[in-house]
């Protein structure tokens, strides 16, 4: 009896896994299948799109399937020709842009060398005249200092006079410093006049009052020469 009971244990523990062992056993198989199919479905998409690809590349080549050899490289002879005629052109555009580009750089440069040119030119004729309208200020000055200096002559202050020289003297000679050769000889020319001037306040008055008349004359033309 004990051995029946212990048989029929067996049995049905053996149906047992056998029960959940099945569906494991089949779902691992299912899952090789699966895999296997997915696999084959790749391998199919592939083929697909090579077949598909071929076929564009002959639609573009007009290359019909099952040409021979000979029609499959004139289509080639004929598209790469296509290809050097398209890469002429495009070399000839890209030259004829450069021609168009340098051409515009050369006049642009030329035009900008020739403002400048024209700025620089006016810029020196700028500074010509407001350098002489700076020495016919400062010559008016001058002789507006003269003109007080024969009138203290006149009045006979000769103290007043001669520290009018003084400062005139000083005036010239600073205005030597920024003027031209020729124009330093004429400011020359007047300080010795001046200090000749100056010595003759006390010896000789009419011949002072002379020489300062005719500087007042002389600076006057200086002052207005080109």
């Amino acid at each position: 009896m004990k051995t029946v009971i212990i048989g029929l244990v067996l049995v049905v523990g053996l149906g047992a896994a056998g029960y959940f062992a099945v569906p494991f056993l089949i779902e691992q198989k299912t899952e090789e299948l699966r895999a296997e199919v997915k696999d084959l479905k790749q391998r199919l998409e592939s083929a697909e799109v090579f077949i598909k690809g071929e076929q564009e590349a002959r639609k573009n080549l007009r290359i019909e399937p099952g040409a021979d050899a000979a029609t499959i490289t004139r289509a080639v002879n004929a598209l790469a020709s296509k290809v050097t005629k398209l890469e002429s052109s495009v070399r000839a555009d890209l030259s004829a842009a450069d021609a168009v580009v340098k051409e515009q750089k050369s006049d642009t440069a030329a035009a900008l060398k020739k403002q400048a040119e024209a700025l620089e030119k006016e810029s020196v004729a700028v500074r010509t005249q407001l350098r002489e309208a700076i020495f016919k200020t400062r010559m008016s000055e001058v002789r507006g200092r003269l003109l007080k200096v024969k009138t203290d002559l006149l009045a006979k202050n000769i103290g007043t006079a001669d520290a009018e020289v003084g400062v005139l003297v000083e005036s010239l000679e600073k205005m030597k410093e920024s003027m031209l050769p020729e124009a330093k000889k004429s400011l020359d020319a007047a300080q010795a006049s001046l200090r000749k001037a100056r010595g003759e306040m006390t010896t000789d008055l009419p011949s002072a009052m002379k020489r300062v008349d005719l500087l007042w004359h002389e600076i006057g033309k200086i002052s207005n020469a080109p």
